[in-house]
């Protein structure tokens, strides 16, 4: 019970520390996407206004060259109406609030709204910044109040001259709520704001109109006075908005009242101010809940996986466990097995000597016999001093040494036992050395055997000692078949095909009882009456199994019975 618990309060640790992390994850992604979609922002309104202020900072500049404007400062006042329609052709084209120009007292002497009820003729802007420094030979991009309009706007100056003396200055007014209202067609991002700073710290224009003029500093008192001298503003005094910022992992992060924002800025090109687009974050923390809830979901789905998992693989461990001891005791059983069907099969060649043994001794007596002869023979021939006869004597007497050393040779080769070792053999030649094993029997039996005539390069896979072993129980067992039939013929067929050898076994005895070709191939079923040990044909299948063989038996039509034996003549796999 103890165990339980703690693994449960393991479990609720782990999740508590995946939300944890879940919920800092997706907020610094949601935080970084949100810098990123800034810096878009911001980099898209700076081309766009940075783009327009070029465009209009290019018409003072044109209108400087224009000859007719020229000789009007210069006094020709017969140009003054085609000059005030220039003017207004001018604004209406370009889509400037206002052009006009201005003489060296800074008086205005021509506009684009001279026929309007607040046309500028009449007024006195040598005040102003613009023109003071246009008439001082700088071309001016100013921001200021308008003296009757008070809009806001941008004021482009730069001096008209005839022959290198400065005789009046041309002006172009941009309101800068025009930028306001094309920034709504170019950025549609809801939760995003932005302001244009001055370099005095004021906000020349955004899209909150209560951070119009004001700024988001505190400014000092000789800033003040400066913006009072200036009268760029005119009478008004801006108002410091309450903010709070700071920068976390690179990031500007911006609180205004409620609201929290990650910021970006850019200079712009064309004019002295930095752009700030304001991104907001606030509901930021918020927008982690369906990730809470997925991490949430899946930490409990994959528990309940790995639980059932785990249920499975201590079941499948068990079942392994079992399932090795069971392997364990299945090999240890077949080891026994293995050895048990050695001793068999030993036991199967031993009863088959056995069984031969009687012709066994004859075959060996009968030559011992005849080398005494001719050795009592070769003693007197000696006496005789018959070298010749004696050489004869000799000889034959080496013969039959060489005959008994053969047979001899022969069965102890055959009895003892061995490692199962595939090679090709010649049929034959497997064949003849278990009929010279089986002739005692074969004699014994008075069995006429035809010999095997077929072709010497017919090759089988087997192992040689196994495989004549089978054919000396065969053999021997169709000869033991034939003991009592009128007649008693042993012959041999062979049929080779693609990549089989078939060998027939044929006798011309009694053949196989009905009833017994059921049990015929198991081990301790014997359809002799007294001796044997019924394991011979059961022992001599598994064999011929083991060389990927065939071994079957059937009744002849003219009476008898025959094994048949299929081999490969091809290597068919490896058999330590």
């Amino acid at each position: 019970m103890y165990s339980f618990s703690k693994k449960i309060i393991s479990i609720g640790i782990l999740l508590i520390l995946i939300l944890v992390v879940t919920f800092w994850l997706g907020r610094a992604h949601d935080v970084g996407q949100a810098a990123l979609q800034a810096k878009r922002q911001v980099t898209q309104l700076n081309n766009y206004i940075d783009t327009e202020l070029a465009r209009f900072s290019a018409i003072p500049q044109l209108l400087t060259h224009n000859e007719s404007l020229v000789n009007f400062l210069n006094g020709e006042q017969q140009h003054y109406s085609a000059i005030n329609n220039y003017l207004a052709d001018i604004q209406q084209a370009s889509g400037a609030s206002d052009v006009f120009v201005l003489d060296p007292q800074g008086a205005v002497a021509a506009s684009s709204n001279w026929q309007t009820d607040y046309s500028f003729l009449g007024s006195n802007f040598a005040f102003r910044p613009y023109f003071k420094r246009a008439f001082a030979g700088e071309t001016v991009a100013y921001f200021a109040l308008g003296m009757r309009s008070e809009e806001r706007g941008i004021y482009f100056s730069q001096a008209v001259y005839k022959q290198s003396q400065a005789i009046g200055v041309v002006v172009l007014k941009v309101n800068v709520n025009k930028f306001e209202n094309d920034r709504k067609l170019l950025n549609t991002s809801q939760g995003s704001h932005f302001y244009l700073q001055l370099a005095d710290e004021i906000i020349a224009m955004s899209d909150v109109e209560q951070w119009r003029l004001n700024s988001f500093t505190q400014l000092d008192i000789t800033a003040r006075r400066d913006i009072k001298s200036r009268r760029a503003y005119l009478d008004h005094q801006p108002k410091y908005i309450k903010q709070f910022q700071f920068s976390n992992e690179g990031i500007t992060h911006f609180k205004i009242d409620k609201s929290l924002y990650v910021t970006a800025a850019m200079p712009l090109r064309y004019f002295n101010a930095t752009m700030h687009v304001l991104v907001d974050i606030s509901k930021i923390n918020a927008a982690q809940v369906p990730r809470l809830f997925w991490a949430f979901f899946i930490y409990s789905l994959l528990i309940i996986i790995g639980y059932s998992l785990l249920t499975r693989f201590a079941g499948y461990k068990k079942l392994l466990y079992s399932r090795h001891s069971l392997e364990l005791e299945v090999i240890e059983r077949t080891q026994a097995l293995e050895k048990v069907q050695s001793a068999l099969v030993q036991s199967a060649k031993l009863a088959t000597i056995g069984q031969l043994s009687a012709g066994i001794n004859h075959e060996i007596n009968q030559p011992l016999s005849a080398i005494n002869t001719y050795l009592a023979s070769a003693k007197r021939l000696l006496g005789k001093g018959n070298i010749s006869a004696l050489d004869e004597s000799l000889t034959v007497i080496a013969g039959l040494v060489e005959r008994v050393h053969k047979i001899v040779g022969q069965l102890k080769h055959f009895s003892k036992p061995s490692d199962m070792q595939l090679r090709p053999y010649p049929l034959a030649g497997l064949l003849n050395n278990a009929l010279m094993i089986s002739s005692a029997q074969l004699k014994q039996d008075n069995i006429h055997v035809d010999p095997p005539s077929f072709n010497e390069n017919i090759i089988v896979w087997v192992d040689a000692l196994k495989f004549e072993q089978v054919l000396v129980n065969l053999i021997t067992n169709a000869s033991q078949a034939m003991s009592n039939a009128a007649v008693r013929n042993l012959s041999f067929q062979v049929e080779s095909f693609e990549e089989r050898v078939k060998l027939s076994i044929l006798d011309s005895g009694s053949g196989i009882e009905q009833h017994a070709f059921g049990n015929l191939f198991e081990p301790f079923y014997s359809t002799k009456s007294s001796n044997g040990l019924g394991l011979g044909l059961s022992i001599s299948k598994q064999i011929i199994d083991s060389f990927n063989g065939c071994l079957s038996a059937h009744n002849r039509v003219e009476g008898g019975a025959e094994f048949i034996i299929s081999l490969s003549n091809k290597q068919e796999g490896k058999h330590d």
